[in-house]
């Protein structure tokens, strides 16, 4: 069973430049090395062997990703059009070998997301025959909610910003960590592309104009009949991003 890994670096960190930090998020020395660094040494070390680990940057910083992840024998990827996460993927899946199987999508601004959530996952997401799972947590004011039907099956999931819907109380939101099977990808992901890309406009028929994963992943999946499923083993604290230097700072102090 051989599985892959993609860590999406994109966004402009509009954010840390108003906070006067002009690293790319990605980047950022987290534990005495780059953020991004610190995630892919940490996979490495989990019980997954990852057969190929892909690194998604945008177009203008190949460079700078090229001499960062020197010697981590790590494939970069130019996302060529900032078009949310969900394209950060679709760019990917060119690039996979051939036997790779399963893939692991999550973020190099991440770095606080357990391998035990990651193993855990992909042990539920193989021996279930799942097509695509989700790491969640339940806490207040989610970002991210999964949405569940009364017999707690997965029925969607939204992204508060970029489906602007209003943020409940409390819920499961997705940490950022997500697992697919190399066919749902192919057919549910490329299938999306697809069906939404607006070649004359570059963008997506989307209310962002972006697509997301693992919003429209998760929508698009339900819609072939293929199984989605969300797993609430992940700690709050997992989903906590670079995003402000406020998190950046706080990150720092747990990781130490």
């Amino acid at each position: 069973m051989e599985v892959a890994a993609v860590i999406l670096c994109g966004g402009k960190g509009s954010r840390m430049l108003a906070g006067g930090e002009a690293t790319h998020k990605p980047l950022l020395k987290i534990g005495g090395m780059p953020s991004t660094i610190f995630v892919i040494d940490k996979l490495k070390k989990s019980g997954l062997n990852f057969s190929q680990i892909i690194v998604v940057v945008p177009e203008e910083r190949i460079s700078e990703y090229q001499n960062a992840l020197l010697g981590l024998n790590c494939e970069i990827v130019a996302q060529e059009l900032p078009l949310g996460t969900g394209n950060a993927v679709y760019g990917a899946l060119g690039f996979l070998i051939p036997t790779i199987e399963h893939v692991y999508v999550s973020f190099g601004t991440q770095p606080l997301i357990r391998n035990e959530t990651v193993e855990d996952v992909f042990e539920l997401h193989q021996k279930g025959g799942i097509g695509f799972s989700l790491a969640t947590t339940i806490m207040d004011n989610p970002y991210a909610p999964l949405v569940r039907g009364e017999n707690g099956v997965v029925i969607g999931s939204l992204e508060t910003h970029l489906d602007g819907v209003e943020m409940p109380e409390r819920g499961e939101t997705n940490v950022g960590a997500y697992w697919a099977s190399v066919a749902t990808l192919q057919n549910v992901l490329v299938g999306l592309h697809q069906e939404l890309f607006l070649v004359d406009e570059k963008k997506y028929n989307t209310k962002s104009g972006e697509l997301g994963y693992p919003n429209e992943m998760v929508r698009g999946c339900l819609k072939s009949n293929i199984q989605v499923e969300g797993v609430p083993i992940a700690d709050e604290i997992e989903m906590m991003g670079i995003k402000t230097p406020e998190t950046l700072a706080k990150i720092r102090e747990i990781i130490g």
